[in-house]
């Protein structure tokens, strides 16, 4: 059955390559800074939503005075990563709610 051997190795290594593909390309997406506004913005709310409105993270699209650079506090870092797993777990939820009807 060598060539049995051939076709599953073959799809192996497609699988690996596009999951490799599918890694880089969301981190790479991830990281920009358009998607890091909007998954900031996600987690700013989905925070609020969970605390009733009692903990409020200021808007990252603030002014910042010429000259400098933009510094990041720990509770923009705690949006960021609030709203990136908030997403990945609706995701999450959505696929696995869909998947016994197909």
């Amino acid at each position: 059955m060598p060539i049995d051997d051939a076709v599953g190795e073959a799809v192996g290594f497609i699988v690996r390559q596009a999951g490799g593909l599918v890694v880089d390309l969301t981190v790479e997406h991830v990281f920009s800074r358009h998607t890091a506004r909007f998954f900031h913005g996600v987690g700013r709310r989905v925070i609020a939503a969970a605390t009733l409105g009692r903990k409020r993270i200021p808007s990252s699209l603030r002014t910042i005075p010429v000259g400098t650079h933009p510094r990041p506090r720990p509770a923009d870092w705690w949006a960021l990563w609030v709203g990136i797993g908030s997403w990945i777990a609706l995701f999450l939820i959505l696929g696995l709610a869909v998947t016994p009807f197909l």
